[in-house]
């Protein structure tokens, strides 16, 4: 719009400069033109007299004529008297400085020895008349010029209404909507613009689907995993050190029968059986929550919290959920184990936190989780996520919720993820 305002005004200015320039020469050869016939006309008048002097002062009596001015001066005289250039009165002071001659035509007739009769121009009636042709005109290009402007300027904003609609399109794509969808447009530019955008939504949204099922497809596998490994610890090498651990309590039970340092062996192998199975059921713990497939996610997170508790005694743990968390689907309970699990091992593991508050809030249709700590804290700004935090969002986002992170430097960390039941 400035381009083509500017493009007018150029315009404007040379078709005003154009007929300013002519009118000032229409002016000034009618000048020279009433100037030759007038002067010619009063020398044959004047010389057809027998009293030359007289003839010139009737006609010195008449004064102003159009376009001309008659003066009788005496010798000495510089300029006639009653025609020092008068301003135009039928046209603007500008109009008629821009179109006066620089200077003008006069002819000067010898009426006697001591008398000249002055023929001076005067170009007031025809500055008034140019003005009168030229204002029409000037005026008609000012309000083509104004309405130029205005006629683009909507044709430019109607025919830009897809490119903010293409704009809002794209603006969603950033946000990962790949389901969005551009109309059919009457300019067949934006409405291959917008056909090859829909192509490359398309493609992406095939993509993002494609990709969220693998990654659901990833994440299924690797519980189902822990899962089995966890059960094949339990079924398996519990077992085995029971049976151990029973087999040196009926080696010690022999009592005195043992050979020397039987018992002490005996002994050793029943706490080496008994440390080790400490140690295979904490590994179960982690690789499959205790209690969630049985009891629900309420019970699994309340035994999760209480073995933090005891191992992070200088640490205060407050979790707050109800007992309707027990009906959450156990693919969606695991997700949300593993999310207050990730945090909590971040928070103590980075934050140094004295106080640790877990809410789990379960309402119609969705359902709110809140970690926040009042830890060392961190600069989201300036953080790169790590494998942690980029976990979290991506089991958050399989279940089409949105997860978001609060943190400050010196004033701890708040997780708070929200979850569609649907």
């Amino acid at each position: 719009m400035i381009a083509v305002t500017l493009l007018l005004a150029v315009i404007l200015g040379a078709a005003t400069w154009l007929v300013i320039h002519n009118a000032q020469r229409a002016v000034t050869e009618e000048m020279q033109a009433s100037i030759a016939l007038a002067g010619d006309l009063v020398d044959n008048t004047i010389r057809r007299d027998d009293d030359a002097l007289a003839a010139a002062r009737q006609l010195s009596d008449i004064g102003h004529l159009r376009h001309l001015c008659l003066s009788l001066i005496e010798r000495g005289e510089a300029s006639p008297r009653g025609c020092t250039n008068p301003e135009s009165a039928g046209a603007p002071a500008w109009f008629a400085a821009l179109t006066r001659p620089e200077s003008l035509p006069e002819r000067r007739l010898a009426v006697a020895p001591d008398y000249s009769m002055v023929i001076l121009a005067d170009p007031d009636d025809e500055i008034a008349e140019a003005w009168q042709d030229t204002r029409g005109l000037l005026a008609l290009l000012i309000v083509f010029y104004l309405a130029t402007i205005v006629v683009v300027y909507r044709l430019f904003g109607r025919a830009l209404v897809p490119v903010r609609r293409i704009d809002a399109a794209l603006a969603r794509i950033e946000h990962g909507d790949y389901g969005i969808r551009l109309p059919r447009f009457s300019l067949p530019e934006f409405d291959g613009i917008a056909a090859q955008f829909n192509h490359m939504a398309a493609t992406l949204d095939a993509a993002q689907r494609e990709n969220r099922r693998l990654r659901e497809h990833s994440l299924r596998i690797q519980e189902d995993e822990r899962h089995n490994i966890a059960r094949e610890l339990h079924d398996e090498l519990g077992q085995s050190l029971t049976a151990i651990r029973a087999d040196a309590a009926g080696i010690l039970s022999r009592g005195k029968k043992l050979p020397p340092g039987v018992a002490e062996s005996a002994e050793a192998i029943a706490a080496v059986a008994g440390q080790i199975y400490d140690q295979t059921r904490l590994m179960m713990q982690r690789l499959r929550p205790p209690g969630l497939d049985e009891l629900g996610l309420d019970a699994a997170l309340e035994n999760h919290v209480a073995g933090r508790q005891r191992s992070h005694r200088d640490v205060s743990f407050v979790y707050s959920g109800n007992d309707r968390l027990a009906d959450i689907p156990t693919p969606i309970a695991i997700h949300v184990f593993r999310l207050v699990q990730e945090a909590l091992t971040n928070a103590l593991r980075h934050g140094r936190p004295a106080h640790i508050d877990i809410s789990v809030t379960l309402g119609t249709d969705r359902l709110q989780v809140d970690v926040r700590d009042d830890g060392r804290g961190f600069d989201t700004d300036a953080y790169r996520p790590g494998l942690g935090l980029s976990g979290m969002a991506e089991r958050i986002d399989l279940l089409g919720g949105h997860l978001q992170v609060d943190s400050r430097r010196r004033h701890g960390t708040r997780i708070q993820a929200d979850i569609p039941l649907a």
